[in-house]
């Protein structure tokens, strides 16, 4: 028979990792007020070299707020926040070198960046006006670096989606938890794709 104390020690485990099962769906934006939480992600437009870039981030940052859990992402005729992107190209920089030739670097540090803009669908507010959020990964080149930057892509955008989401996790402080009413949708046979219906963003600086 075991002694009480190991016992107890290992109910006392289970009851911790019990209560750790049940947190899995909390999140830490859960006091976001229920009015603000349905959010339209149009297509972040890609104005880098690599074809894939807007819509890996795109994708991504959908998948970082499902996740999440704090935010819906819905239609842009019901939607109370509308978001758009742009993409530029990715940077990187050194951090080590092959060893057998210094002067060729093998591994990177790869920054992403996007030009953020959030709008409020009920009283016409821009949120965000193209700030830039960034996040970085590393990256190896094998001797092929076009290979290693696609390569990391994914993994630098799941990054950045974090960024984006908190940033939107941020605007709940400013702003007022009006109700959840958004312009009437046209017919659906009239009804644009969200594409068109977002806000046309500036050009490149």
């Amino acid at each position: 028979m075991k002694p009480l104390s190991a016992v107890a020690s290992f109910v006392s485990v289970f009851a911790i990792l019990a209560l750790f099962a049940g947190c899995k769906g909390y999140t830490r934006g859960s006091s976001v007020p229920e009015a603000l939480r349905s959010v339209h992600v149009a297509a972040f437009e890609n104005r880098s070299e690599y074809p894939k870039v807007g819509a890996i981030a795109t994708q991504q940052f959908l998948d970082a707020l499902i996740e999440d859990g704090t935010f819906r992402p819905t239609d842009y005729a019901t939607a109370r926040l509308r978001v758009q992107g742009i993409m530029s190209s990715p940077s990187s920089d050194a951090v080590s070198y092959d060893r057998n030739n210094i002067i060729v670097p093998d591994e990177y540090r790869l920054t992403l960046k996007v030009r953020l803009y959030v709008f409020d669908a009920v009283t016409g507010e821009t949120l965000i006006n193209g700030k830039t959020f960034s996040a970085t990964d590393t990256m190896m080149t094998r001797n092929d670096y076009q290979t290693g930057v696609t390569d990391a892509l994914p993994r630098v955008s799941r990054q950045l989606a974090k960024v984006l989401v908190e940033a939107l996790q941020a605007l709940e402080a400013d702003l007022p938890d009006l109700p959840a009413e958004t312009p009437a949708a046209e017919p659906k046979e009239a009804t644009l794709p969200p594409e068109a219906e977002a806000v046309a963003l500036p050009a490149a600086e």
